[in-house]
Protein backbone atom coordinates (compact mmCIF):
# COMPACT_ATOMS: atom_id res chain seq x y z
CA UNK A 1 0.00 0.00 0.00
CA UNK A 2 2.03 2.77 -1.51
CA UNK A 3 -0.14 5.63 -0.86
CA UNK A 4 -1.38 7.85 2.47
CA UNK A 5 -4.23 10.68 3.14
CA UNK A 6 -4.26 12.74 5.76
CA UNK A 7 -7.02 15.41 6.52
CA UNK A 8 -7.41 18.88 8.01
CA UNK A 9 -4.12 19.16 10.05
CA UNK A 10 -4.79 22.66 10.23
CA UNK A 11 -1.08 23.78 10.67
CA UNK A 12 0.47 21.70 12.48
CA UNK A 13 3.60 21.44 12.23
CA UNK A 14 4.99 18.29 14.34
CA UNK A 15 3.06 16.49 12.33
CA UNK A 16 3.83 17.76 8.93
CA UNK A 17 7.30 16.45 10.08
CA UNK A 18 5.72 13.39 11.48
CA UNK A 19 3.84 12.24 8.57
CA UNK A 20 6.88 12.57 6.20
CA UNK A 21 8.74 10.61 8.25
CA UNK A 22 5.94 8.02 7.93
CA UNK A 23 6.32 8.65 3.97
CA UNK A 24 9.94 8.08 3.88
CA UNK A 25 9.93 4.94 6.31
CA UNK A 26 6.96 3.15 4.79
CA UNK A 27 8.59 4.69 0.91
CA UNK A 28 4.85 6.38 -0.18
CA UNK A 29 4.42 7.31 -3.81
CA UNK A 30 1.49 9.45 -3.31
CA UNK A 31 0.62 11.67 -0.15
CA UNK A 32 -2.73 13.56 -0.24
CA UNK A 33 -4.15 16.23 1.46
CA UNK A 34 -7.48 17.22 1.74
CA UNK A 35 -7.93 20.56 3.17
CA UNK A 36 -7.49 22.83 5.86
CA UNK A 37 -3.45 22.59 5.37
CA UNK A 38 -3.03 26.04 7.14
CA UNK A 39 -3.32 27.54 11.36
CA UNK A 40 -7.17 28.05 11.14
CA UNK A 41 -9.33 31.40 12.41
CA UNK A 42 -10.11 29.85 16.02
CA UNK A 43 -12.48 31.53 17.63
CA UNK A 44 -14.83 33.13 15.73
CA UNK A 45 -13.62 37.03 16.42
CA UNK A 46 -10.01 35.88 15.19
CA UNK A 47 -11.93 35.57 11.56
CA UNK A 48 -12.67 38.98 11.74
CA UNK A 49 -9.48 40.39 11.18
CA UNK A 50 -8.68 38.85 8.14
CA UNK A 51 -5.63 40.94 7.23
CA UNK A 52 -4.14 39.33 10.14
CA UNK A 53 -5.57 35.76 9.47
CA UNK A 54 -4.32 36.21 5.79
CA UNK A 55 -0.86 37.39 7.09
CA UNK A 56 -0.50 34.54 9.72
CA UNK A 57 -1.21 31.56 7.45
CA UNK A 58 0.77 33.94 4.64
CA UNK A 59 3.76 33.14 6.91
CA UNK A 60 3.23 29.76 7.73
CA UNK A 61 3.35 28.91 4.49
CA UNK A 62 6.66 30.56 3.81
CA UNK A 63 8.12 29.48 6.78
CA UNK A 64 7.22 26.22 7.63
CA UNK A 65 4.76 24.51 4.67
CA UNK A 66 7.02 25.07 2.04
CA UNK A 67 10.76 24.55 3.80
CA UNK A 68 9.18 21.29 5.03
CA UNK A 69 7.91 19.74 1.44
CA UNK A 70 11.06 21.32 -0.43
CA UNK A 71 13.46 20.07 1.64
CA UNK A 72 11.51 16.50 1.24
CA UNK A 73 10.69 16.58 -2.06
CA UNK A 74 13.95 17.48 -3.51
CA UNK A 75 15.48 13.80 -1.94
CA UNK A 76 12.29 12.17 -2.49
CA UNK A 77 12.20 12.00 -6.42
CA UNK A 78 9.53 9.49 -6.87
CA UNK A 79 7.07 10.99 -3.90
CA UNK A 80 4.01 13.38 -4.90
CA UNK A 81 2.33 15.14 -2.73
CA UNK A 82 -1.50 16.22 -3.82
CA UNK A 83 -3.17 19.30 -2.20
CA UNK A 84 -6.31 20.91 -1.70
CA UNK A 85 -7.02 24.09 0.46
CA UNK A 86 -10.36 24.33 3.06
CA UNK A 87 -12.61 26.36 4.51
CA UNK A 88 -10.21 27.63 7.17
CA UNK A 89 -7.58 28.09 4.76
CA UNK A 90 -7.63 31.60 2.97
CA UNK A 91 -8.12 32.21 -0.78
CA UNK A 92 -6.01 34.68 -0.81
CA UNK A 93 -2.91 32.59 0.01
CA UNK A 94 -3.61 30.18 -3.04
CA UNK A 95 -1.21 31.81 -5.33
CA UNK A 96 1.86 30.86 -3.00
CA UNK A 97 0.57 27.31 -2.72
CA UNK A 98 0.27 27.91 -6.59
CA UNK A 99 4.03 29.19 -6.90
CA UNK A 100 5.39 26.30 -5.09
CA UNK A 101 3.45 23.81 -7.51
CA UNK A 102 4.86 25.44 -10.68
CA UNK A 103 8.35 25.34 -8.91
CA UNK A 104 8.34 21.76 -7.24
CA UNK A 105 7.77 18.97 -9.40
CA UNK A 106 6.48 16.74 -6.62
CA UNK A 107 3.97 19.51 -5.54
CA UNK A 108 0.40 19.54 -7.17
CA UNK A 109 -2.44 21.93 -5.82
CA UNK A 110 -5.34 20.62 -7.24
CA UNK A 111 -7.66 22.91 -6.28
CA UNK A 112 -10.06 23.42 -9.57
CA UNK A 113 -7.57 21.13 -11.12
CA UNK A 114 -6.77 18.04 -12.98
CA UNK A 115 -3.77 16.46 -12.96
CA UNK A 116 -1.77 12.66 -13.92
CA UNK A 117 -1.44 10.33 -11.01
CA UNK A 118 2.43 10.20 -10.94
CA UNK A 119 2.97 6.67 -9.45
CA UNK A 120 6.22 4.92 -9.01
CA UNK A 121 4.56 1.59 -10.36
CA UNK A 122 3.31 3.27 -13.13
CA UNK A 123 6.74 4.50 -13.98
CA UNK A 124 8.79 1.59 -13.54
CA UNK A 125 6.05 -0.75 -15.25
CA UNK A 126 7.89 -3.37 -17.80
CA UNK A 127 4.90 -2.91 -20.34
CA UNK A 128 2.73 0.48 -21.76
CA UNK A 129 -0.30 -0.24 -19.80
CA UNK A 130 0.22 -2.55 -17.18
CA UNK A 131 -0.54 -0.26 -14.49
CA UNK A 132 -3.59 1.82 -15.65
CA UNK A 133 -3.59 5.38 -15.67
CA UNK A 134 -5.62 7.23 -13.18
CA UNK A 135 -5.48 11.13 -12.75
CA UNK A 136 -5.98 13.25 -9.65
CA UNK A 137 -8.47 16.23 -9.26
CA UNK A 138 -9.72 18.60 -6.19
CA UNK A 139 -12.48 20.17 -4.76
CA UNK A 140 -12.55 22.62 -1.71
CA UNK A 141 -15.61 24.19 -1.50
CA UNK A 142 -18.02 23.08 1.41
CA UNK A 143 -21.61 24.37 2.22
CA UNK A 144 -22.66 27.03 4.44
CA UNK A 145 -22.24 26.85 8.35
CA UNK A 146 -18.55 25.76 8.89
CA UNK A 147 -17.62 29.26 9.90
CA UNK A 148 -17.05 33.33 9.20
CA UNK A 149 -14.43 32.47 6.46
CA UNK A 150 -16.86 32.19 3.19
CA UNK A 151 -13.57 31.77 0.46
CA UNK A 152 -14.10 28.22 0.09
CA UNK A 153 -17.82 28.31 0.69
CA UNK A 154 -20.76 27.74 -1.67
CA UNK A 155 -24.44 26.75 -1.52
CA UNK A 156 -25.80 23.64 -2.08
CA UNK A 157 -27.94 24.19 -4.61
CA UNK A 158 -30.55 26.91 -6.01
CA UNK A 159 -32.09 26.60 -3.16
CA UNK A 160 -29.94 28.49 -0.75
CA UNK A 161 -30.44 26.93 2.36
CA UNK A 162 -28.82 28.39 5.55
CA UNK A 163 -27.38 26.75 8.88
CA UNK A 164 -30.40 26.91 11.38
CA UNK A 165 -30.68 29.88 13.21
CA UNK A 166 -29.12 32.32 10.58
CA UNK A 167 -31.37 35.00 9.45
CA UNK A 168 -33.13 33.51 6.05
CA UNK A 169 -32.88 36.71 4.33
CA UNK A 170 -28.93 36.98 5.17
CA UNK A 171 -26.68 36.12 2.07
CA UNK A 172 -23.10 34.29 3.54
CA UNK A 173 -21.38 36.40 1.56
CA UNK A 174 -22.87 39.26 3.20
CA UNK A 175 -22.16 37.55 6.91
CA UNK A 176 -19.28 36.01 6.27
CA UNK A 177 -15.27 36.98 6.05
CA UNK A 178 -13.71 36.55 2.38
CA UNK A 179 -10.00 37.53 1.53
CA UNK A 180 -10.44 37.77 -2.00
CA UNK A 181 -12.91 39.56 -4.08
CA UNK A 182 -13.85 36.75 -6.54
CA UNK A 183 -16.50 34.24 -5.44
CA UNK A 184 -18.33 31.98 -7.67
CA UNK A 185 -21.87 32.61 -8.59
CA UNK A 186 -22.33 29.13 -9.15
CA UNK A 187 -23.17 25.81 -6.55
CA UNK A 188 -22.18 23.02 -6.04
CA UNK A 189 -24.76 21.53 -8.01
CA UNK A 190 -23.53 23.75 -10.70
CA UNK A 191 -20.34 22.46 -10.38
CA UNK A 192 -20.76 18.78 -9.86
CA UNK A 193 -23.39 18.45 -12.37
CA UNK A 194 -20.50 19.38 -15.45
CA UNK A 195 -17.66 19.03 -13.99
CA UNK A 196 -15.35 18.98 -16.64
CA UNK A 197 -16.96 22.19 -17.56
CA UNK A 198 -15.82 23.43 -13.74
CA UNK A 199 -12.65 22.36 -14.88
CA UNK A 200 -12.12 24.44 -17.65
CA UNK A 201 -13.70 27.34 -16.08
CA UNK A 202 -11.16 27.19 -13.07
CA UNK A 203 -7.86 26.86 -14.75
CA UNK A 204 -6.15 24.75 -17.44
CA UNK A 205 -5.92 21.14 -16.61
CA UNK A 206 -2.93 20.44 -18.71
CA UNK A 207 -5.65 19.98 -21.63
CA UNK A 208 -6.44 16.12 -19.88
CA UNK A 209 -10.01 14.43 -20.56
CA UNK A 210 -11.81 14.65 -17.15
CA UNK A 211 -13.29 10.59 -17.12
CA UNK A 212 -14.44 9.93 -13.72
CA UNK A 213 -13.71 5.91 -13.05
CA UNK A 214 -10.39 6.80 -13.12
CA UNK A 215 -9.97 10.00 -11.14
CA UNK A 216 -9.54 10.02 -7.83
CA UNK A 217 -11.78 12.70 -6.50
CA UNK A 218 -10.21 15.16 -3.52
CA UNK A 219 -13.31 16.50 -1.92
CA UNK A 220 -13.14 18.62 1.81
CA UNK A 221 -16.89 18.32 2.53
CA UNK A 222 -17.16 14.46 2.86
CA UNK A 223 -20.28 13.11 1.81
CA UNK A 224 -23.46 14.13 3.40
CA UNK A 225 -25.37 11.15 5.36
CA UNK A 226 -22.79 8.74 5.93
CA UNK A 227 -20.09 7.56 8.10
CA UNK A 228 -17.86 10.16 6.79
CA UNK A 229 -19.76 13.03 7.81
CA UNK A 230 -21.13 12.15 11.08
CA UNK A 231 -20.59 14.56 14.35
CA UNK A 232 -21.28 14.83 17.54
CA UNK A 233 -25.50 15.14 18.16
CA UNK A 234 -26.36 19.07 18.08
CA UNK A 235 -29.94 18.24 19.90
CA UNK A 236 -32.53 21.21 18.67
CA UNK A 237 -33.36 24.25 17.72
CA UNK A 238 -36.93 25.51 18.68
CA UNK A 239 -38.48 22.51 17.35
CA UNK A 240 -36.23 21.22 14.93
CA UNK A 241 -33.97 18.38 15.43
CA UNK A 242 -30.17 19.39 14.55
CA UNK A 243 -28.40 17.30 11.89
CA UNK A 244 -25.93 14.81 13.33
CA UNK A 245 -23.75 15.19 9.77
CA UNK A 246 -22.01 18.22 8.13
CA UNK A 247 -21.48 16.48 4.33
CA UNK A 248 -22.16 17.71 1.02
CA UNK A 249 -25.69 16.26 0.16
CA UNK A 250 -24.49 16.96 -3.71
CA UNK A 251 -21.16 16.01 -3.49
CA UNK A 252 -22.80 12.27 -2.25
CA UNK A 253 -25.25 12.59 -5.44
CA UNK A 254 -22.17 12.93 -7.30
CA UNK A 255 -21.10 9.99 -6.34
CA UNK A 256 -23.57 7.69 -6.82
CA UNK A 257 -24.37 9.59 -10.24
CA UNK A 258 -20.60 9.27 -11.55
CA UNK A 259 -19.27 6.69 -9.40
CA UNK A 260 -15.67 7.86 -9.26
CA UNK A 261 -12.57 5.77 -8.67
CA UNK A 262 -11.94 6.91 -5.98
CA UNK A 263 -12.96 9.84 -3.09
CA UNK A 264 -10.93 11.09 -0.43
CA UNK A 265 -12.41 13.96 2.33
CA UNK A 266 -11.62 15.64 5.54
CA UNK A 267 -13.46 18.43 7.02
CA UNK A 268 -15.55 16.86 9.69
CA UNK A 269 -12.72 15.74 12.30
CA UNK A 270 -14.91 13.36 14.50
CA UNK A 271 -16.52 10.98 12.11
CA UNK A 272 -12.83 8.44 12.18
CA UNK A 273 -14.80 7.83 15.94
CA UNK A 274 -18.41 8.49 15.71
CA UNK A 275 -18.56 6.86 12.47
CA UNK A 276 -16.13 5.44 10.52
CA UNK A 277 -13.11 5.79 8.05
CA UNK A 278 -14.34 4.38 4.96
CA UNK A 279 -17.59 3.94 3.38
CA UNK A 280 -18.91 2.73 0.07
CA UNK A 281 -21.02 4.18 -2.47
CA UNK A 282 -21.95 2.08 -5.32
CA UNK A 283 -18.65 0.65 -6.42
CA UNK A 284 -16.83 3.87 -5.24
CA UNK A 285 -14.65 3.45 -2.07
CA UNK A 286 -15.05 6.86 -0.14
CA UNK A 287 -12.24 8.27 2.75
CA UNK A 288 -12.24 10.40 5.79
CA UNK A 289 -9.16 10.27 8.12
CA UNK A 290 -10.62 12.39 10.41
CA UNK A 291 -8.43 14.79 12.35
CA UNK A 292 -7.08 14.99 15.84
CA UNK A 293 -4.50 17.61 15.22
CA UNK A 294 -5.73 19.55 17.98
CA UNK A 295 -3.92 16.79 20.22
CA UNK A 296 -1.14 16.29 18.42
CA UNK A 297 -2.25 12.63 16.86
CA UNK A 298 -1.64 12.03 13.61
CA UNK A 299 -4.87 10.48 12.11
CA UNK A 300 -3.95 8.94 8.52
CA UNK A 301 -5.34 6.05 6.14
CA UNK A 302 -2.81 3.93 4.10
CA UNK A 303 -4.23 2.33 0.87
CA UNK A 304 -3.19 0.93 -2.39
CA UNK A 305 -4.33 3.20 -5.05
CA UNK A 306 -4.75 0.06 -7.39
CA UNK A 307 -7.13 -1.37 -4.99
CA UNK A 308 -8.46 1.13 -3.30
CA UNK A 309 -10.09 -2.07 -0.94
CA UNK A 310 -7.01 -2.47 0.59
CA UNK A 311 -6.66 0.31 3.53
CA UNK A 312 -6.35 0.56 7.30
CA UNK A 313 -6.58 3.40 9.46
CA UNK A 314 -3.14 4.15 11.56
CA UNK A 315 -3.07 7.20 14.80
CA UNK A 316 0.14 8.03 15.67
CA UNK A 317 0.79 10.18 18.37
CA UNK A 318 3.22 13.00 17.05
CA UNK A 319 4.66 13.74 21.52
Amino acid sequence: MHAVVAADLHGNADLYELLLRIVDSWRISSVFLTGDLLPGSGEPHDADDESGLVASQSAFIRRVFIPIFESFLATHRHTHVYAIMGNDDCRANEPLLLDFDAATSGFHLVNGRLVELQDSRQMHAFFPGEIPRLYVTGYPYVPPGSGLLVDWVKYENRVKLRPLGMDSCVDIYEAGTRTVDRLGTTTIADDLEDYAGFLRSERDSDDLIYIPEQTIHIFHAPPYGTPLDRMPPQGRYELLRLPDHVGSSEVARFIERTQPYLVLSGHCHEAVVLGDYKTQIGTTWCINPGSQAHIDVLSIVQFDVYDPAEMKQLFVNAR
